[in-house]
């Protein structure tokens, strides 16, 4: 036979007695075919690794997988995309950048309510918000399943729009926060004072009672009443609220029983400009709440936990129904938020039938209308 190298003729063999060649070599490997430009890479780290396959694309390493072909499929998901070390980013930089945009359109108790939920997902704060998969997630909601549904369900919200806004800038494909299971709401009907406790209230003459009267004639909330300014008083009515575009600067009238206390308060404010100026107990409404409101409801024998100054609001929309006030205008006193914008911009309600309708002894019904016309041009 001729040898493969030096192409002598040489007996048969494996090996060429000349030479030394191997004339039945194994075949050569092939090479995979390198993968395009701008497509990304794969490559195997050295070492004994769960994980050693790397996948990167844009000098970004985009994850660590146990086998090449996870590794492969990783890196074709995000053809045609372009990435930067903001894919990488931890759900604390997520969390800030989320922030800066979202908490322009956001009060400061809201403000207040994200930062609480965000500290409650400390123990992902570290972690790459594009490896954070439902199950950790719902890891830590599980953790406060005996908080109030409205308390876990601000905690859902947090991390639902964070992932909504890493699904815009391409850190995440999926929202998994959206699948986040919490307890069901225990839908208790709400409680009103009863006509007992009503007489109880009203034959009380403490300071801290004549609030709680104040709030039953105008189903304001605490907070409302709490940051209403002196020159929002108009004797029968008030202009104030909070929380909504619906329920800012609305028009609150009084009802008859209520007129003497927010005369008292009135006359007590001095040059304060808040209207509660005068009152000697706490002038904050959580706090008056935790105490005040607390000692006051204890002395009558009434149950503080269950009956919330809140209760006063929805007190005085069971009995403005029962009496029969339009549904139309009982939105526009409470100021709910299912009121448009532009109703409240443009479709001028009559101020006097409101009032007519809540006190038909009001003293100013023939200039109801004029001062709130006044009031409204003043502001635009």
């Amino acid at each position: 036979m001729v040898c493969r190298k030096c192409r002598q003729d040489v007996p048969d063999g494996r090996f060429c007695v000349l030479c030394g060649a191997d004339q039945d070599p194994a075949p050569k490997k092939r090479h995979a075919l390198r993968r395009p430009n701008g497509t990304g890479t794969v490559y195997k780290l050295s070492g004994r690794r769960k994980r050693p396959w790397v996948a990167a694309k844009d000098k970004v390493i985009i994850g660590y997988y146990e086998t090449r072909t996870a590794a492969l499929e990783a890196v074709n998901k995000l053809a045609g995309r372009d990435i930067t070390e903001r894919y990488n980013m931890t759900f604390e930089q997520v969390f800030q950048e989320w922030k800066s945009e979202h908490y322009r359109e956001v009060e400061e108790s809201g403000k207040q309510q994200y930062d609480r939920a965000y500290d409650v997902f400390e123990a992902l704060h570290k972690e790459k918000f594009r490896f954070l998969r439902t199950a950790d997630f719902q890891a830590v909601i599980d953790e406060y399943k005996e908080k109030s549904h409205s308390t876990v369900s601000k905690y859902k919200q947090l991390i639902t729009q964070m992932s909504r806004w890493a699904l815009r800038e391409e850190i995440i494909t999926t929202n998994f926060a959206s699948f986040v299971k919490i307890p069901e709401e225990d839908k208790k009907e709400k409680k009103v004072f009863t006509e007992v406790e009503l007489k109880r209230i009203n034959a009380d003459t403490s300071e801290a009672a004549r609030i709680v009267r104040m709030l039953l004639a105008t189903g304001m909330r605490i907070n409302e009443l709490f940051t209403l300014s002196f020159e929002n008083y108009h004797g029968d009515y008030v202009i104030g609220g909070s929380k909504t575009e619906a329920g800012k600067h609305r028009y609150i009238p009084i009802r008859q029983e209520g007129i003497a206390d927010f005369e008292y308060f009135a006359s007590k404010s001095g040059n304060g400009k808040q209207f509660l100026y005068g009152y000697t107990g706490n002038r904050n409404a959580r706090n008056f709440r935790n105490r005040d409101y607390a000692e006051l409801m204890q002395s009558l024998d009434i149950d503080p936990s269950e009956k919330t100054p809140h209760t006063t609001r929805h007190t005085y929309a069971t009995r403005a129904l029962r009496e029969g006030m339009d549904m139309d205008i009982l939105k526009k006193v409470l100021g709910h938020a299912d009121i448009s914008t532009t109703v409240n911009t443009y479709d001028h309600p009559d101020y006097a039938a409101i009032l007519k309708a809540v006190n038909p002894n009001a003293k100013s019904l023939a200039t109801t209308n004029t001062l709130l016309t006044n009031s409204q041009n003043s502001k635009k």
